[in-house]
């Protein structure tokens, strides 16, 4: 599905609706929707940042593992830098939001949304190149070098990352015996990861 808004190109994948329709439907816990909640202040974070640092998306497409925008001009690596962390620094400013509002109102209602943003920061600080901060890292490297060797150090880092939490995930997952969420997503960022260098 795509449409235009204000002259941006926006397309929804069939995957996406898929996605969160099977994870609306099989959420029992309310997470599914407080994730999607989470992950929509986490995008209004990259896009309030693009707008303000002036820059304009020509197309933003919806995919079952995030939003990717694509820019009518390219914008300087600390721009990308601040845009990147962008993303972030809304999930935390929303969770310091909500927990000041749970102290002041004593609402224990606002804890698993707080854990949820908090949550969804923390994963996309982990210094791994489809991330958030793996692309900060990269444009600050290429501020001080060629762009061939910042794409092959955020690699390496990439990798070293991605063994220890692949094995966390594994750990998670046989002493839950039903949590594979760590698991799919270190697949997931294995496989682009490694579809980068191609």
């Amino acid at each position: 599905m795509t449409f235009k808004v204000k002259g941006s190109r926006v397309s929804i994948s069939f995957f996406f609706f898929f996605t969160v329709c099977i994870a609306l439907v099989l959420d029992t816990t309310n997470t599914a929707v407080l994730t999607i909640f989470a992950a929509v202040i986490h995008e209004s974070g990259h896009l309030l940042c693009m707008l303000a640092c002036g820059e304009k998306p020509s197309k933003v497409f919806l995919a079952p593992f995030g939003m990717c925008i694509t820019r009518f001009s390219g914008c300087s690596h600390r721009r990308e830098m601040c845009i990147a962390l962008a993303g972030p620094a809304a999930n935390l400013f929303a969770a310091a939001v909500m927990a000041a509002v749970m102290c002041i109102c004593d609402l224990n209602g606002l804890f698993k949304p707080i854990a949820v943003n908090v949550s969804l920061a923390l994963f996309n600080l982990l210094p791994i190149e489809p991330l958030d901060c793996g692309r900060a890292i990269k444009c600050r490297l290429m501020c001080r070098m060629n762009s061939a060797k910042a794409e092959k150090t955020v690699f390496i880092i990439g990798v070293v990352c991605l063994i220890p939490l692949s094995a966390f995930g594994f750990y998670i997952l046989i002493r839950s015996r039903y949590n594979i969420t760590l698991v799919l997503a270190s697949i997931y960022l294995s496989f682009t990861l490694l579809k980068r260098r191609e």
